[in-house]
């Protein structure tokens, strides 16, 4: 069953088409359709940088080979039908729905096989924002990447849950998609999905997550509750003053750490650099107001009111942040209204 469905990227008979989706989308690939069945390509995504959500279908089977995708972790649960992934490490996996998934990794090449009847949900986590929260749950840094086996298996109690938690998921994105504070309301689901997948999955961190006690696990939280006390005045200092130019300085004092200290804070129970979410932050606030505007009113209006005084450059960002242009924003909403 197709997921998603407010969030429709395209929807093709044209195979080249839908690569190109998809490289703009996830990575780029070497798409082949193996059978001779027309291709019914579908895919729907919630974009952003850090994390994008999709489904994908070909009701066709055919092959992609995919190049490492190099800042990000590809995460993709079978719905429907069946596929066949080999990646560069020499393993490989069969997925069935409901039952299994893959992990992809940034640095190793990967081929997938789809049959007639696959269906996916894709998760893209960036390395900055997964692997941040991995060192947020084991209270280190993450110096090496990731390193997920293939195979995801979603038949035990943390997989059933991750599979379930990512179905729920998608239903969720489509109800709230025009809720002014989207990004900021679909958060928590996201840190859900990957505390359940870093558990359910197999990776070179998986003793030191399994062997946390429950004294270590308390401490933790303690610990969290502390940082998290500071960085909760740092944000609530931000949204108070997004529209006015935001110093580090300014906002270390305010949590009363060091600008070190500060990235670490925001590395690591955000998985983003200050500046980064500062940007991200008026990104948001322009996007609700483009989809919540009631009358006559331009892009270069709303985005100067949130602190944009270059238009390419904030132009650029947003289409990076949405995967469309402000002005396609506004339009949509205007023709829906």
């Amino acid at each position: 069953m197709e997921k998603l469905r407010n969030f429709r990227i395209l929807a093709t008979h044209d195979l080249d088409e839908a690569r190109a989706a998809v490289s703009s989308t996830y990575l780029d690939n070497h798409l082949t359709q193996l059978s001779r069945r027309d291709l019914h390509f579908a895919l729907n995504a919630a974009e952003s940088y850090d994390v994008t959500v999709g489904y994908l279908t070909y009701a066709s089977e055919v092959s992609l080979q995919m190049p490492p995708s190099g800042d990000f972790y590809h995460v993709n649960l079978t719905t429907g039908g069946s596929t066949d992934a080999w990646r560069d490490d020499r393993q490989t996996w069969q997925t069935s729905n409901g039952d299994s998934g893959v992990v992809l990794l940034p640095e190793q090449l990967s081929r997938v096989t789809w049959s007639h009847d696959a269906e996916q949900v894709i998760f893209r986590f960036s390395r900055q924002r997964l692997e941040g929260y991995l060192s947020r749950l084991i209270g280190r840094d993450v110096t090496r990447p990731i390193e997920f086996d293939l195979g995801l298996d979603l038949r035990t109690q943390v997989g059933a849950s991750l599979y379930a938690t990512a179905l729920q998921m998608v239903d969720e994105f489509d109800r709230l998609e025009s809720v002014p504070g989207f990004t900021q309301i679909v958060r928590p689901m996201e840190e859900l999905v990957m505390t359940q997948l870093l558990f359910a999955g197999r990776h070179n961190y998986t003793s030191e997550l399994r062997t946390l006690d429950s004294e270590t696990m308390a401490d933790r939280r303690s610990n969290s509750t502390i940082l998290d006390q500071r960085l909760s005045r740092i944000r609530d200092h931000i949204d108070t003053n997004l529209r006015e130019n935001l110093r580090l300085e300014e906002l270390a004092s305010v949590g009363g750490v060091s600008i070190r200290s500060l990235h670490a804070l925001f590395r690591s129970n955000l998985g983003t650099t200050p500046r980064r979410y500062i940007l991200d932050q008026r990104l948001d606030r322009v996007h609700d107001d483009l989809i919540a505007t009631s009358g006559p009113t331009t892009v270069g209006a709303v985005s100067t009111r949130w602190g944009f005084t270059h238009l390419g450059r904030f132009a650029s960002a947003y289409r990076n942040r949405f995967g469309e242009a402000p002005s396609e924003t506004l339009r949509r909403h205007l023709r829906i209204t």
